[in-house]
């Protein structure tokens, strides 16, 4: 598996996790680029559906790195300017677009190809002190200007505190979401980009592209389960559990029943030619115990 992303993303990783080693995780397709490359090397531990089992074993490429910020991390002014300290160092700079600066940070290299950072940070309590939250971010009180950093203001990460996934890469330790929260982000994701898919009011090729990434990350929703230990799926039930109640985790259970249970729309159902028969059922089983 090829990895352009890694010699950039790896020298601020290490910087980042120096600076706070609890408070940021790797999610999106670069967290689960990452952990199946781990998997596909030398003894990992056993997980749903071994990626010998997988029919379709070829990461998708991104460009793109999600990373998910604690609101720890958000509310304490010294650590904030150690993230800016490393992103700058490694030449990242604060996107000019007025609704992304802050929370988006891009590395331009030399042919024209650029690596975009996104933060994220799950919405905090309207009592959470040393924060800030509108729909858009989340940032420090009292705002600490360009000395800081933001996170875009993310529903779907909750829980995301809870029990993250810690492996190591090349001697350096790694940092993921639980495989709940990952689902939530992902079955939200899909329903996001399915829904403007079938919007009529949008041209077809717009629509076309939206039915492109809602595949993209129905697979991942089944990547996420494939490749969780047993120890994750050990700990899933009380993460499921201590997310019941919030509209994040209803809003991915209306995605889980309304595109995948049941008789599955067509860009799922044609992910089951991916897995081996008993693999995908076991996949949707994990699946069904928690959003069913």
């Amino acid at each position: 598996m090829d990895d352009l992303l890694w010699p950039h993303f790896l020298p601020l990783w290490k910087e980042l996790h120096a600076a706070s080693s609890t408070h940021v995780l790797i999610a999106g397709g670069y967290g689960l680029f990452l952990k199946q490359r781990w998997l596909s090397h030398g003894t990992p531990p056993r997980t749903v559906v071994p990626i010998q089992n997988w029919q379709d074993a070829i990461p998708r490429v991104t460009k793109d790195v999600d990373l998910v910020l604690g609101l720890d991390l958000i509310k304490d002014a010294t650590l904030q300017k150690l993230v800016i300290t490393a992103l700058n160092t490694n030449g990242f700079e604060a996107s000019d677009r007025p609704h992304e600066r802050r929370w988006k940070f891009i590395k331009r290299l030399q042919d024209d190809r650029t690596i975009v950072i996104e933060m994220h940070t799950r919405r905090p309590s309207p009592d959470e002190v040393g924060v800030v939250a509108t729909n858009r971010r989340v940032k420090h009180k009292p705002s600490l200007g360009d000395q800081g950093v933001h996170g875009r203001t993310n529903p779907e990460a909750v829980g995301s505190e809870l029990h993250p996934f810690r492996f190591e890469m090349n001697g350096v330790g790694l940092l993921v979401p639980n495989p709940v929260t990952w689902s939530v982000m992902k079955l939200t994701a899909t329903l996001d980009r399915w829904a403007a898919a079938e919007n009529l009011d949008r041209d077809e090729e717009q629509r076309e592209f939206d039915r492109l990434q809602a595949a993209k990350h129905a697979q991942d929703v089944y990547r996420v389960v494939a490749m969780m230990t047993m120890d994750e799926r050990d700990r899933a039930g009380e993460v499921a559990t201590s997310l019941l109640e919030t509209d994040a985790f209803r809003f991915a259970t209306e995605s889980w029943r309304n595109l995948f249970s049941g008789t599955p729309i067509p860009i799922v159902q044609q992910l089951t030619s991916r897995w081996q028969p008993g693999d995908i059922a076991t996949i949707r089983g994990v699946l069904s115990g928690w959003f069913d």
